[in-house]
Parts: structure tokens; sequence; C-alpha cells
């Protein structure tokens, strides 16, 4: 354990407040995501002044399941671990920083201890993904019907899918980022176990139909991207022509890259069709110029069912909104 710095990173009232509140919901039982759900509903009757709680982030330590972990954000973000006094020592963060053994309102007796966890602490994030909660680790998603990859910024991406599952009940949780450990550490902090794509993990792009079979020969889990460049397809008899080659080497891929023409109508809905009897779903490029109208409309046509990669230019704080539009 690190020797205890002059200025803590949180005050350990605070620290005392939030572990009587998450000993009390979660202490007793398996980690759950009603006890989430709970945690979640009850922070606003404390008082903290020294840092904000993501309650989605809580998981249990495997081996003492009465020690809890959670993630805050303070002048810098922040993994607290929070055990009854009597639980032994956790080994799976080294060196914490001892924010108190304390007494608790409501007079339990428990250790907090504080460990570094921003983007860049990445064996604490790995420890976290490996050996608290796997959950949060991305998976294949198949032919979801609709996914929308964000390009960047996977914290505020995170709360972005938090808001349309709460408000239209789908995950549409995808990225086209190099960020690994970040994404991971996002992940973990909005506690997402609902599962995502990452391209480049359990995602990959193919640029040629060699390329996807050779894809579907190294992996059957897989999600492939196929994007032809200047062979992209812009006509439903295109999409069939491609896909069919690709079923007869017994390939299927996850989104197939098309372009989009400038009136969304029949065409739009017979690429969707056609990709949608192979088991795939359209791939279509974001842009600064699609409109709430726009997106509305590419949604009707392929009736929700839709890969869309936002575009850089596209703030993520749009991803919602985006997401809504494109539900069909």
């Amino acid at each position: 354990m690190s020797p205890v710095p002059l200025t803590l990173p949180v005050r350990a009232a605070d620290a005392a407040a939030l572990a009587d509140l998450v000993l009390q919901v979660v202490g007793r039982g398996p980690v759950t995501e009603a006890a989430r759900h709970q945690l979640a509903a009850r922070l606003h009757s404390l008082s903290l002044g020294s840092f904000t709680v993501l309650p989605w982030s809580v998981a249990a330590d495997p081996s003492a399941p009465r020690t809890v972990y959670v993630a805050v954000d303070a002048k810098e973000p922040w993994l607290l671990h929070i055990a009854p006094e009597a639980s032994p020592a956790s080994a799976l963060f080294p060196k914490p920083t001892l924010i108190g053994r304390m007494r608790t309102p409501s007079g339990a007796e428990v250790v907090v201890n504080a460990i570094p966890f921003g983007p860049s602490h990445t064996e604490a994030i790995a420890t976290y993904a490996e050996r608290l909660d796997r959950a949060i680790q991305p998976r294949p998603q198949g032919s979801e019907a609709l996914l929308v990859a964000a390009v960047g910024a996977p914290d505020a991406a995170f709360a972005q899918f938090r808001g349309v599952i709460r408000k239209y009940g789908v995950n549409v949780a995808a990225f086209e980022t190099e960020a690994g450990a970040e994404l991971t550490w996002a992940a973990a902090r909005h506690g997402w176990r609902e599962g995502y794509s990452a391209l480049g993990v359990t995602r990959r792009e193919a640029t040629d139909l060699a390329g996807a079979v050779a894809l579907r020969r190294e992996s059957r889990l897989l999600d492939i991207n196929l994007t032809l460049g200047e062979g992209t397809p812009g006509m439903a008899e295109e999409v069939r022509v491609i896909l069919r080659r690709l079923r007869d080497e017994e390939v299927a891929v996850q989104a197939i890259t098309v372009r989009v023409p400038a009136e969304l109508g029949a065409e739009v809905r017979q690429m969707q069709e056609t990709a949608r009897q192979f088991g795939a779903l359209l791939r279509v490029e974001g842009s600064p110029e699609h409109t709430e109208a726009w997106l509305a409309a590419l949604g009707a046509a392929t009736t929700g069912r839709l890969y869309y990669r936002m575009h850089p230019g596209q703030p993520v704080e749009r991803l919602a909104e985006i997401a809504g539009c494109l539900r069909g």
C-alpha cells in the first residue's frame, strides 16, 4: 500500500458516506444490475463534494464478494476499493492509496483505498477487464438490427449509448477506433455489459473478397465489414452478386458498405432486403451534412437495419439523436 499523501484524492468523509451506501446496496449479495440501478437511484441522497460516482462501474472482487470497486471522478479518475474492515487485503491492485479506515454513518467499520484509473493506467484497466468484470469486454454483435459506430471519444460515446438504451430500449453500441485501452477504460467506467462491437478486436474490415474469405478462415466468430473502395455497390443487384460469391465460398459478412443514392427510396430498400437475405447489414458512411430528416429517411428506407459509421465531423454528442433518427 502506498503511503498516505498529504492531500487525499477524495475526502475521507465523502468516501465513508459512499462506502456506507454501497455496502448497504451491494455488500450482502452478488452485484447485480438491479443493485446498480438501486445505487444509482439512491446517490442523490448523498452530498459528495469531492467526487462524482459512476454507479454502473460497481464490481465485486471475485475472491471476496463483499469487497467492491467503483469508479469515481475527482480531479482525476479513480477506482475506489471499498471493503469491511475485517476483509482480507486484495492483491488485485498493488500499492493503492489509503483513504482511511473509518466508521460509516451507519456504524460499519470499513477500509477505503483509491487506485489511479485514467485512460493511461493500462495495468489497472486490464485488471478490471480480465479479473473483475469480463462482461465489459467487446464481443461479436452479428447482424444486430441497428449499430451506430463511434469513431472516437469512447467515454462520451458510452454515455450516449446509455441514453439510447434508456430512451429506446435498444443497444446500438459499436466503435471504429484504435484506442484499445481507452475503449476498455470507458466501458468499465460506464459498466457497459450489454455488448459492443470493436473494430480490430471483435470486428475486422476486408477490402476485397479474398480478404473476407481469409478473415473468415481465420475465425468463425469475427464480425466482418466488407468495404470495396471504388467497387462499393450502389444497387441491389451489385450487392446480390458480391454476397452470393461469398456465400459460394461459405463465407458470411455482417456488414457491406454501400453507396447511398441521393434519392432515398426503393433502391435503398431493395439493397437492404438483399443484404438481409444474406444475413448482412448495409454499412453507410456518415457525414456532417446528414440532417435529421435525411437520417430519418435512411432509417425508414432500411427499416432500421443498418450499420452507420459516424464521421469524425459529427459530434459524439449527436450519437443518441442519430440513433433515434435511424430506428426507422
